[in-house]
């Protein structure tokens, strides 16, 4: 079977979790025997076909690499440009299409561009999406309708970090080894994402006190850094939030840390709590789009509204119960292991690819 799958974020980009998602998505399927080749509009791979950059021309690009390795499945992610041209394909030479969503709306779509969408999506053998919540969002807000649906959660690979490898974040980053350590990994791509850090920082803000060693780290040079590195400071927080930028390794700071928070307005099911979860970290997190499907409150994480004192409260009920966090961190890492194993993944994308869309 020969794959194609189109995407805007690939390798060296700033794609956070989809970008994420999709390297270790094809990595997997490569293991398996399949025969991928992808096209991207934004990164870096001289091994894979870069359409470019416009819009247009990456669509037609990408029609044209289609016609020249005749694949037997097409798999295009999130946008209408990259819908597009396998649309145009399928209609012209006949192939599996299959189209995935992974990032919740912030808008609706207007008339026109929700028509031509929708006319694309139709066209699907099946649609799919990385959670539940996310395929209810769409529908809401969008307006879209989808003839044949699935739920394609993500998996998380096994990582394995060294002693050296933590040793060296925190020289580089000037971390104490008493610090009470927490993690926040690509929340400043997004502003439901930023706004939701500036939540957790005014938590941190409450704890500081009683908790004069915690450091929260926080990853990804984004959009929205700068307004929350002047929010940190404005908040008197200097010392307690350290921001890292693009980190090649995001598992590193995932293993020093205490807990693992993820306080967002909107998300689908973000990859970077499903690697927390792996490395066996209690998770706090808001219950927002697809997260409660992965976090069972109380079980293998807390899920909290997104209020300042109600999250300080969590923390610090978990800093104070020590055999309590342990015993949310091994349910955390059985969860990752059982629920959202990249082998598992890969297995629903072959029978989607088959044409069983259930």
């Amino acid at each position: 079977m020969k794959v194609a799958l189109i995407t805007n974020y690939w390798k060296n980009s700033d794609g956070g979790g989809i970008k994420t998602f999709l390297v270790n998505f094809v990595q997997t399927l490569k293991d398996v025997g399949t025969d991928v080749s992808v096209v991207f509009r934004d990164g870096y791979d001289p091994e894979q076909f870069n359409g470019g950059r416009n819009k247009i021309a990456f669509s037609f690009n990408c029609f044209w690499y289609l016609w020249k390795i005749k694949p037997d499945v097409i798999h295009t992610q999130e946008t209408w440009y990259c819908l597009l041209p396998g649309v145009i394909y399928k209609k012209i030479f006949g192939c599996k299409l299959i189209h995935t969503f992974h990032t919740e709306p912030d808008k609706s779509l207007q008339l026109f561009a929700k028509t031509f969408f929708q006319i694309l999506l139709n066209t699907c053998d099946c649609v799919t999406f990385v959670s539940m919540r996310l395929q209810e969002r769409i529908i809401e807000v969008d307006r879209l309708s989808f003839q044949n649906t699935a739920i394609t959660y993500a998996g998380v690979p096994a990582i394995t970090v060294s002693d050296y490898q933590v040793k060296e974040f925190k020289k580089q980053f000037g971390i104490s080894d008493d610090s009470i350590i927490l993690a926040a990994i690509g929340m400043t791509a997004l502003s439901y994402k930023a706004e939701g850090l500036k939540v957790l920082l005014r938590a941190i803000q409450l704890l500081k006190e009683s908790h004069p060693d915690i450091v929260l780290i926080v990853t990804r040079e984004g959009k929205y850094s700068d307004d929350v590195k002047a929010f940190a400071h404005e908040i008197g927080l200097e010392r307690h939030v350290i921001f890292t930028g693009n980190i090649e390794n995001p598992f590193i700071p995932l293993k020093m840390s205490k807990m693992y928070t993820h306080i967002t307005l909107g998300d689908g099911l973000p990859i970077a709590l499903l690697e927390a979860m792996s490395m066996g970290k209690p998770i706090i997190a808001t219950p927002i789009a697809g997260i409660p499907e992965a976090i069972e409150s109380g079980t293998n994480g807390f899920l909290v509204e997104p209020n300042p004192e109600k999250i300080a409260e969590k923390i610090d009920f978990l800093l104070q119960n020590p055999e309590t966090c342990e015993k949310i961190s091994q349910n955390a890492h059985y969860t990752a292991k059982n629920k959202f194993s990249w082998e598992n993944a890969t297995k629903r994308f072959i029978l989607l690819y088959h044409g069983e869309c259930r």
